[in-house]
């Protein structure tokens, strides 16, 4: 029997990674390695190095990243430690050892002035540090022409864990509370799931002799607005969603960042979602995980 692919996942406490990390038992092709900052700080090279030799590792999908766009602002040198610097000696160490790097970005990278959805071939500009870091991270990694290694960008994305936009609206109108929601973001909600999936899937099929760029995310676009009034719809609760025009954010975002998945479907023959049906099935799975919680 042919030896396992070893996989490390950094990040594995985030949306994807613990997304991966729920679905793994479905591909026993790999050999998972899931760690968190605690376990594996990715800023560490030397540490970065020690486990990938003593763990013979083959594949590396980097979910590890400082996603809150506001601290970002904040504490930018971390932020660039994390998406950018850190990114740089992974990649280094992937052209050193051939391994397989696939790498998560973000359609933050993009300004929002476009009123269809971002290609690969779409000229990034970021307008805000956050962005900018996981830019910067991508242009290293694409230096080094890795082999069979891919970044991938994606939007919106939403899983089991509390820090994303569609659980803190689930939490909210739970409590039956009327909510205010901007209506002139647009973007193309992502289900954490469906890209641990796709990420695993394609794996075996990634031939390119250089650092590939696709983006993933659930087909169709909506404003946040629209994305909140469809969880009120789906969990039939008597929430009110009310429409502001005027975010409170106190950092520039995108106000369009739908993504296309046009080449990443035509390349590995996918089928992706509507976001609408993938939210059911998420919300859907979410209850049945809710109620068997309480069986004794």
């Amino acid at each position: 029997m042919a030896d396992k692919i070893n996989i490390l996942v950094t990040g594995s406490d985030g949306q994807l990674g613990n997304s991966i990390k729920r679905i793994s038992n479905g591909f026993d092709i790999y050999n998972f390695h899931f760690t968190n900052k605690n376990e594996l700080d990715i800023t560490n090279n030397n540490l970065i190095q020690e486990y990938i030799e003593k763990n013979k590792i083959n594949i590396i999908i980097n979910c590890a990243a400082f996603t809150n766009v506001e601290e970002a602002e904040k504490k930018r040198e971390l932020a660039d430690l994390i998406n950018h610097v850190s990114v740089d000696n992974l990649a280094k160490i992937c052209s050193e050892q051939n391994i397989q790097l696939i790498h998560i970005s973000t359609d933050f990278i993009f300004d929002g002035l476009k009123d269809y959805p971002y290609n690969e071939k779409d000229t990034p500009n970021p307008i805000n540090f956050y962005g900018l870091t996981k830019l910067n991270g991508e242009k290293k990694i694409l230096k080094y022409d890795l082999n069979k290694s891919i970044i991938i960008r994606t939007s919106w994305l939403y899983s089991d864990l509390q820090n994303n936009f569609v659980s803190k609206i689930l939490d909210k109108i739970s409590f039956k509370e009327n909510i205010k929601v901007v209506d002139n973001e647009f973007g193309s909600p992502t289900n954490a799931k469906d890209l641990a999936i796709t990420i695993l899937t394609i794996i075996p099929n990634l031939k390119n002799n250089k650092t590939e760029v696709y983006h993933f995310s659930n087909t169709g676009i909506c404003s946040r607005y629209d994305l909140a009034n469809e969880i009120v719809k789906l969990t039939e609760e008597v929430s009110i969603i009310r429409p502001i025009s005027i975010s409170n954010f106190k950092v520039k975002r995108p106000k369009f960042s739908a993504l296309d998945s046009t080449k990443i479907v035509k390349k590995f023959d996918l089928k992706i979602k509507n976001w609408k049906e993938s939210l059911l099935e998420h919300i859907e799975e979410r209850n049945i995980n809710k109620s068997s919680t309480y069986d004794f």
